[in-house]
């Protein structure tokens, strides 16, 4: 089902509902429930990616009833569609005149309009790689301070994306996902991605404003750096 922080990493953060999944739970529940956060509804964001003097205007629409998660850039155009069905995920791009077509494998690590999201972190297929190790909890703050569950998630198939692991941070409260940390193939940490700011509103509730996406380099540093920032949702 469509995350509920999905690609992008993209959606709307909603931190009311409560998850009853135990003292100590499975870590296939904890991603299980990441997954299933925003079955069932459908709504548009407008948004802007950002790096320095540079920005990317793009809209998104979430397709609840059909799990698919739509992505709209202009100049040129190009449409990207992740469709998420049961434990399984297909994402494609479609360009001008021209029909949807399965995204390349070897195209997963590319950057998208030269930010520093790529195609693996915009369709978050981690989330649906079988091996899952919980970690621990810690306490974590992101805007507020909130206490999460870290789940370490291992790529089943070697040398397929940039990433062999990925670990995530899930709140204990909601089950959103508010921290993501991946790995290359030696194991280094590589890229991050941190909620700076979030905003209430009655209808929606807490949602996010703003990430930042950090790239790492070998020695541990941020290399580059770029934002996403979101409007509030439109129902569609």
């Amino acid at each position: 089902m469509v995350s509920r922080f999905a690609v992008a990493l993209c959606l709307s953060v909603s931190w009311h509902q409560p998850v009853a999944l135990g003292a100590d739970p499975d870590p296939r529940d904890l991603v299980r429930e990441v997954r299933r956060l925003q079955a069932g509804k459908s709504y548009k964001i407008s948004g802007v990616l950002s790096k320095g003097r540079k920005k990317v205007s793009f809209s998104m629409s979430v397709l609840g009833d059909i799990d698919t998660v739509r992505f709209r850039f202009r100049d040129p155009v190009q449409n990207i569609s992740l469709v998420q069905k049961a434990d399984r995920y297909r994402l494609t791009e479609q360009l001008a005149r021209e029909e949807p077509k399965d995204l390349a494998q070897d195209r997963y690590g590319e950057k998208i309009r030269g930010m520093d999201i790529t195609y693996e972190d915009l369709s978050q297929r981690y989330l649906y790689w079988p091996g899952a190790h919980l970690l621990g909890d810690e306490k974590i703050r992101v805007v507020v301070r909130h206490d999460a569950w870290v789940v370490q998630l291992d790529n089943p198939r070697r040398g397929f994306g940039p990433y062999q692991s990925v670990k995530i941070w899930v709140d204990k409260e909601s089950g959103a996902l508010l921290r993501i940390l991946a790995h290359d193939w030696d194991g280094r940490p590589v890229k991050r991605f941190v909620v700076t700011k979030v905003h209430r509103d009655k209808e929606w509730g807490v949602l996010l404003e703003r990430m930042r996406v950090e790239t790492i380099d070998p020695k541990g540093n941020v290399r580059e750096m770029s934002y996403m920032t979101l409007g509030k949702p439109e129902r569609d």
